[in-house]
């Protein structure tokens, strides 16, 4: 196993850059992911650590060693794509050993390791099959196990479910922490679903435009972003974000929003007549019940249920807001409801900056 360590990196294509004085370190044994929209830099990132692609600046190194001018054989880190990557003339078996074989390892130690691969990942049944007789989920197993037998000091996963069902992608999901779990490697972890981070990973790096927004575990992120940015990405459904003012009450601050006046515990950082964003989860939205603060009148413009949840989209004076309700609500198209929301579950939002003010 081995740290991986990121000093000032940069990355540009001709004038364009990339990524931007990037600082970052992954310890040994941790489970990293890296998250982001389309374009941000990520995979860009991962394939600078690999070495399949040269960084334009700044210092890349693996288990203290800087790596910049190694080549990617020389790193001892196994990479797992997107798209699979196997041979498909070839059998499981011969997937997972070629790279062995071309290192020209004797071949009692070849079948001990691809025996050892194939029974952590559950497919010491197919080692004779061919990729095209593998479902989706197994394809995906082949070509992690091809990355273990090689034993190395990090594991780097470029998006590898993205091309599975929606159930299968649970799944896996399941499957790599189980793995990761038992093997303890290093690992970096690309994906642009931050569901699939929060549930995998240790700590998550949110990526925005070349540059890291916020670094945490994901119940911090969840809990305490520091920005919008890192607000509307953590989270599913997205945070509503909504156009506010702070105002000055007999208890200190509140905040004008949605056609209320709501208390929060949020404030303590801004002034009266500041303008601000307002950011409310979805799931921390409810349908008001007696003596409840911050009421917010509100109309239902549709309606989605999943059976364990209740998902609202409501007209809250001019402005759309989305619910998450759990179990079952007996609420329709058109109906008038009044939602709440708890004082400690408002954020606020510098409006120039999108800093985030005050502290949950």
């Amino acid at each position: 196993m081995a740290s991986v360590e990121l000093l000032n990196v940069r990355k540009s294509y001709g004038p364009v850059a990339v990524i931007h004085d990037l600082d970052l370190t992954v310890a040994d044994g941790e489970f990293l992911a890296l998250v982001g929209p389309s374009g941000c830099g990520k995979s860009t990132l991962l394939r600078m650590i690999a070495g399949l692609e040269d960084i334009t600046g700044g210092e890349v190194r693996i288990d203290d060693k800087t790596v910049n001018t190694v080549d990617p054989k020389g790193r001892n880190v196994a990479m797992v794509f997107q798209n699979y990557a196997l041979y498909p003339h070839m059998t499981v078996r011969d997937n997972i050993s070629l790279n062995l074989r071309l290192s020209r390892l004797p071949r009692a130690e070849i079948e001990a390791r691809v025996r050892t691969a194939a029974e952590l990942l559950d497919i010491g049944s197919l080692l004779d099959r061919r990729p095209s007789q593998l479902s989706g989920g197994q394809r995906q197993r082949v070509a992690m196990g091809r990355a273990i037998v090689r034993n190395p000091a990090v594991f780097l996963f470029d998006e590898p479910l993205s091309n599975l069902d929606a159930k299968l992608r649970v799944q896996m999901r399941t499957e790599i922490k189980a793995f990761h779990t038992k093997v303890a490697t290093t690992s970096i972890y690309v994906t642009h679903d931050q569901i699939e981070a929060m549930t995998l990973a240790d700590r998550i790096v949110v990526m925005n435009a070349g540059r890291i927004e916020q670094v945490g575990t994901p119940i911090e992120l969840y809990q305490s972003p520091s920005n919008i940015f890192v607000a509307g990405f953590i989270g599913s459904p997205a945070m509503n974000i909504l156009q506010g003012e702070l105002l000055s009450t007999d208890g200190g601050l509140a905040v004008s929003a949605i056609g209320s006046q709501l208390t929060t515990l949020a404030a303590a950082a801004g002034a009266a007549g500041q303008h601000v964003k307002v950011g409310i989860r979805p799931e921390h939205l409810t349908l008001a019940g007696p003596g409840e603060v911050n009421r917010v009148s509100a109309t239902i413009a549709h309606v989605e249920p999943t059976g364990a949840q209740t998902h609202l989209l409501v007209d809250a004076a001019g402005q759309m807001l989305t619910v998450v309700l759990n179990d079952i609500a007996s609420v329709k198209r058109g109906d008038a409801v009044e939602l709440s929301v708890r004082p400690d579950r408002i954020y606020l939002f510098d409006d120039a900056t999108g800093q985030r003010l005050g502290a949950l």
